[in-house]
């Protein structure tokens, strides 16, 4: 079997976890690197056994059948799109954009790559989570009768607390500058929430939301707005309302200051005729439903379902078998249908539509 020659573009933080994951992978292999650093990408390359550590995004897919895309978030849908009208697969962190209107051209670029059989993913990495599949299988077969409410909360600490180091290092200070291309934390990790909600329950039509950017803590205790002669203006508080495509009403909240909690993402679904939620704080598996007999008195069961296969093992077997798969690049463009619809809904302080037109 040939292996799949796999191309990383950006070997920052989240680089690591991709090469880890092909490493793993039987039926891949890191072929090439790419940095406009060129020390760290020939850094990345001996510390994770990449074959070469080359000069340009060109002569990475010159090296490559695949392409994973984990730069920041503003280069993106571009990058993407050069990759596939070079023919190679992608895999692209998310968000698959900064803006709406960015990430539709990346969506037309894969809906014209498929006919040329390659494959497109974005990584909203927590579809690994077999609870949500589990949750999502339910949902659609009418387990929890007509959708009533959902609530749900991604919540992490390390602008009130150093758990993974502090806010002013390299690897974290480009997320709170919208000039580095951030989009906050709604951007970051709401996209995360954002597309577990409603691959669970189903298509958002409007949402309201309010986004907060509060003052930081610098290392000497001041409180500051600005680092390194930047601003410090990336949002890293947000609360989402949400009507979903069948009338039901939700509430989701992310923020970077939940003091206590590093990395907590849950979801709750209420129905007419049951309700399910889940946790992958607590376990990517396990899925606690009230249902039948159990929605009378108000009483929960487990069910814990075997592991789901990760975004990388996903990816590599589309690639094998030639069959598309989940999460795309048309879902990386609804998820930022809804990102977009947040942030006008900031700015006009009203309940604003989703806009699909493509």
């Amino acid at each position: 079997m040939k292996r799949i020659r796999i191309g990383i573009a950006g070997t920052g933080k989240m680089a690591n976890a991709h090469a880890q994951s092909f490493k793993a992978l039987r039926g891949a292999s890191l072929a090439a690197c790419y940095d406009v650093d060129a020390g760290r990408s020939r850094e990345f390359a001996e510390r994770h056994g990449v074959a070469r550590a080359v000069a340009s995004f060109e002569d990475l897919l010159e090296e490559s059948d695949a392409v994973c895309i984990v730069t920041p978030d503003r280069f993106h849908a571009g990058l993407s799109i050069r990759a596939l009208r070079a023919g190679k697969h992608v895999l692209c962190e998310k968000p698959l954009a900064v803006t709406l209107a960015e990430a539709r051209p990346a969506a037309r670029e894969a809906r014209k790559a498929e006919a040329r059989g390659l494959i497109h993913m974005v990584n909203f990495s927590y579809r690994r989570s077999a609870a949500l599949e589990q949750a999502a299988r339910l949902i659609r077969a009418g387990e929890l009768g007509d959708l009533r409410h959902l609530h749900g909360h991604y919540l992490q600490t390390w602008l009130s607390a150093p758990v993974w180091g502090h806010w002013t290092e390299d690897a974290w200070l480009w997320r709170l500058k919208s000039a580095a291309g951030s989009l906050g934390v709604l951007g970051d990790v709401g996209c995360h929430i954002l597309d577990l909600a409603s691959a669970a329950a189903g298509r958002i039509v409007r949402i309201r939301c309010e986004l907060r950017t509060f003052p930081k803590t610098a290392p000497d205790g001041r409180s500051v707005r600005r680092w390194n002669g930047g601003p410090l203006d990336a949002n890293d508080t947000a609360v989402l309302e949400l009507e979903l495509e069948g009338g039901a009403l939700g509430l989701l909240h992310t923020t970077r200051w939940a003091t206590g909690h590093k990395n907590h993402l849950r979801l709750e679904v209420h129905g007419t005729k049951g309700a399910l939620a889940f946790d992958l704080d607590r376990s990517y598996e396990a899925l606690d439903v009230c249902l039948g007999s159990d929605r009378d008195k108000a009483e929960w069961k487990t069910r814990v379902a075997r592991p789901a296969p990760s975004i990388y093992q996903r990816f590599v077997r589309a690639i094998r078998t030639g069959t598309p798969a989940e999460p795309d690049f048309h879902r990386g463009a609804e998820v930022q249908a809804y990102l977009d619809a947040c942030e006008r809904s900031a700015e006009t302080r009203q309940w604003e539509k989703v806009n699909r037109s493509s």
